[in-house]
């Protein structure tokens, strides 16, 4: 019953760990106090700012690799979440393919500029969850077929498979940030971000090795043997399992809310780095290096361990495509070789770094000042700006690095809104098109994003997508 749970745990996470921080539609869009947490060097026009509670960046992201991957594929004749789990895997994915899931909300974001006006500081809070996790081809072939994968009633001596194809984060983490923005000369602009981390919830295993086959002893009664060589596999949690039983062990809500104030001793810090250059009037570049830091998980703790072992087997179990009697039958689930304990465990975030350039046209337009809070001081009120330009995003995961390139066009329609329109490939899809706007009435602002635009008509065909909104107050 254990190892069952702990295969269903990780199929579980595998499945529901479904875009990474690439919020492409905000970075540098409309003076917007958000960009500043994906740039904090980006340039500030304004004196002040203040979010509204709980509204001022609300996002989610998720997504599969594979085009594949989407609600009705996954869906499709099932009566159980094992059904769902069997239809991922007879989409024949590799080890390649990743899924990923990001939300944020930001508890509070505010700033203003210091007595030094070449000075901005924010600072606020956000609780985000973030999950990661490569596809386990041999973990999942094993699963359902066992050393029969051709599934003749003969099994397959001495194919081995690999646990380094086992990777997947999660992470349910409370961020305490203050931020400076500064600017140095006409041209140039820089600002750093300091991060302070609790952990509410952690689960995480990497760096895994070793291999799984099959052999054959014919001199001896028992003449299956099941070889765990080189094994190095971990599984790290933090407020998910019982250390005993290995039964769910994630708290109340209310535990949970009190582990984003560092409550349980889960800790972390990280920095960011950022800056603008303004080459000519119409020209500029930036870029950012995101979350270089650590994160350390010290309470609730539960860690699993694999170990080398040969175990011998009088028997062969031939599955039946039930994968609950594969894993109960004697030669490989009553026997894993497989230990619990409570050891603390840290790792390093996924660093993210964006790049990008943009030309801007000015429009000479009647000027209507009534309502519109002009944000940008360096121009005259006489014009709207026209922008276009290209950025590139990659994140540091575990293995499998990812990357983003993006065209993108924005516009001031008039002194109230602007828009911008944005075309991304990256690992996820070639033709994602996405939109965002923003509107400023006096000192009010509302923004709002949406990615994969091609496939809002129909969301359950689709493998990735995301939302964003916020509400600001932004004072002159």
């Amino acid at each position: 019953m254990i190892k069952t749970y702990c295969t269903y745990l990780t199929l579980f996470l595998l499945c529901t760990s479904a875009m990474a921080q690439n919020m492409q539609i905000l970075y540098g869009f409309d003076q917007l106090p958000q960009t500043l947490m994906l740039n904090p060097g980006a340039v500030v026009d304004y004196e002040r700012h203040i979010g509204v509670p709980l509204l001022s960046n609300v996002y989610a992201v998720a997504g599969a690799s594979n085009r594949d991957v989407t609600y009705n594929n996954l869906t499709e004749g099932t009566d159980s979440s094992g059904d769902v789990i069997r239809n991922l895997h007879d989409l024949g994915l590799k080890d390649s393919e990743v899924f990923l899931f990001h939300q944020q909300i930001e508890l509070l974001n505010a700033g203003f500029r210091l007595n030094n006006p070449t000075y901005y500081l924010s600072f606020g809070m956000y609780q985000h969850t973030d999950g990661f996790s490569s596809y386990p081809e041999d973990f999942g072939d094993l699963f359902f077929y066992g050393d029969d994968q051709d599934q003749n009633g003969v099994p397959e001596f001495g194919e081995e498979y690999t646990a380094d194809h086992v990777n997947t984060v999660f992470e349910l983490v409370g961020v305490f940030h203050v931020g400076i923005s500064k600017k140095v000369n006409e041209k140039l602009n820089i600002g750093g971000r300091l991060k302070l981390l609790s952990g509410s919830l952690g689960l995480e295993t990497s760096d895994n090795s070793g291999t799984y086959y099959l052999g054959l002893d014919p001199l001896s009664s028992e003449p299956f043997i099941h070889n765990y060589e080189d094994i190095r596999v971990r599984l790290n949690t933090s407020g998910i399992l019982d250390p005993f039983d290995l039964s769910n062990d994630v708290g109340s809500t209310a535990e949970l809310i009190a582990g984003l104030f560092f409550v349980n001793g889960n800790l972390g810090a990280a920095v960011d780095l950022g800056f603008n250059y303004q080459h000519t009037d119409e020209l500029s570049f930036s870029g950012s290096l995101l979350d270089l830091g650590a994160l350390s998980f010290q309470h609730k703790l539960t860690t699993i361990d694999f170990e080398d072992a040969e175990i011998a087997s009088d028997e062969y179990y031939n599955p039946t495509g039930n994968e609950l009697d594969y894993w109960r039958a004697k030669y490989l689930s009553d026997e894993l070789p497989m230990t619990t304990d409570e050891i603390g465990f840290s790792y390093f975030r996924s660093p993210k770094l964006n790049a990008a350039f943009r030309y801007d046209r000015k429009r000479k337009v009647k000027q209507d000042p009534q309502a519109f809070r002009n944000v940008r001081a360096d121009l005259s009120s006489d014009y709207l700006l026209s922008t276009f330009g290209m950025q590139v995003f990659t994140e540091f995961r575990p293995k499998y690095p990812l990357w983003a390139v993006t065209g993108f066009y924005s516009r001031e329609l008039n002194k109230y809104i602007s828009i911008k329109a944005t075309y991304t490939v990256d690992k996820f899809s070639y033709y994602n098109i996405g939109f965002g706007f923003s509107t400023h009435i006096k000192s009010f602002n509302f923004y709002a994003t949406a990615d994969n635009l091609v496939a809002l008509a129909s969301l359950k065909d689709s493998n990735y997508q995301s939302v964003q909104f916020g509400m600001n107050f932004i004072f002159k």
